[in-house]
């Protein structure tokens, strides 16, 4: 519950630093990111406990970190990587605006808040926000949906698309992405391209890590993903 969670919290910072003197801005607590949408009424505010207990910990417990591991929070939804990478997505954009430090998440695996679907928008943050008493029901149709719309044809024309554009793009767009199916050959290009290694360090990929910072800027400040 939210309470025992502040409760452990609250308890374990000022042992620590009234007692002990230990370096409060050393502490980083995970208050438990659980399962949600699992049919079971107890479960559906487990996100909603998280992100409350995450601005309590700010408010209350100064200079104190948080984290948590992301990936919990959809369970119900093992084997469709799509609804859970927007779960993770809407989870995170939430919480980081709670206060929320570090996550452990799969950057490869990661879906940009912008860039859900706007019929999914909705369907995912009832159940992540808990809105709706019916919102797991709803979350796993479409769920099931979209996990019977995906075509071979369909991915092979989004990879030729983005596989057309400059070594830069490319490059910059594979980062962004967490694509590594083509790194070595696009390397191996880059490195005719550019005289020094570390050249296609400091520009094409680094304009890809500029662009991560662009898009996940409205909701991240300073949060930390392993």
């Amino acid at each position: 519950t939210l309470q025992r969670r502040k409760d452990i919290c609250g308890k374990a910072y000022h042992l620590l630093v009234d007692e002990l003197d230990f370096p409060p801005e050393d502490i980083i607590f995970d208050p438990n990111v659980l399962a949600i949408a699992t049919g079971i009424e107890e479960h559906a505010n487990y996100a909603v406990d998280f992100i409350r207990a995450t601005e309590w910990i700010k408010e209350n417990l100064p200079h104190a970190k948080v984290s948590g591991g992301i990936s919990n929070l959809s369970f119900s939804f093992r084997g469709n990587d799509a609804v859970r990478e927007m779960m993770h997505s809407s989870f995170l954009y939430h919480a980081i605006k709670a206060g929320l430090d570090m996550g452990i998440v799969n950057p490869a695996q990661s879906v940009i808040y912008e860039e859900i679907p706007a019929e999914a928008i909705e369907l995912i943050e009832d159940a992540v926000l808990n809105r709706r008493d019916d919102a797991t029901e709803r979350l796993m149709a479409y769920a099931e949906k979209i996990k019977g719309d995906k075509s071979p044809e369909a991915g092979q024309a989004k990879t030729a698309e983005w596989r057309t554009l400059s070594l830069e793009e490319r490059l910059s767009h594979a980062l962004v992405k967490g694509i590594g199916d083509y790194m070595d050959e696009d390397i191996a290009e880059a490195l005719k391209t550019y005289p020094r290694a570390v050249d296609v360090i400091d520009k094409p990929l680094m304009d890809g890590m500029n662009r991560v910072g662009d898009l996940f800027s409205p909701s991240i400040n300073g949060l930390s993903m392993t």
